[in-house]
């Protein structure tokens, strides 16, 4: 290989570090290059969306009157998915936070009741 080879392959390895040092916000030792970086840094990240929200899918089910019986968390989302009111089949800790949270709110009751050798909670509209 001669010289020019040489440096031709060496100045592509030394674009592709400033690359990957820009795609990781690593600082690179050149100096000219860590503007670049702060720069990119000062850009703002959307946050992650989170899921569905579930208390109007949850109120449309009370003004329904599905909820005047008792009711638990599991038959609450099973409803929920095959009234198909939410986009993707909400998992139960959601829905129970939820409905944990009408309760407090007064718009909902809470009990417990046995089912099958076991204590569950059941909701119900008041």
């Amino acid at each position: 290989m001669n010289n020019q080879q040489i440096s031709k392959i060496s100045q592509q390895l030394a674009d592709h570090e400033k690359r990957i040092c820009r795609l990781e916000g690593v600082a690179d030792e050149n100096p000219s290059n860590n503007l670049e970086i702060k720069t990119n840094e000062t850009q703002k990240v959307s946050p992650k969306s989170k899921g569905d929200n579930l208390l109007p899918p949850v109120q449309k089910l009370i003004q329904d009157g599905y909820l005047k019986e008792w009711r638990s968390d599991v038959e609450v989302c099973q409803n929920l998915s095959m009234k198909l009111l939410t986009k993707k089949k909400p998992l139960r800790s959601s829905v129970a936070n939820v409905l944990r949270a009408m309760v407090k709110k007064g718009i909902l009751t809470r009990n417990k009741i046995q089912r099958d050798k076991r204590e569950i909670l059941v909701y119900k509209q008041t």
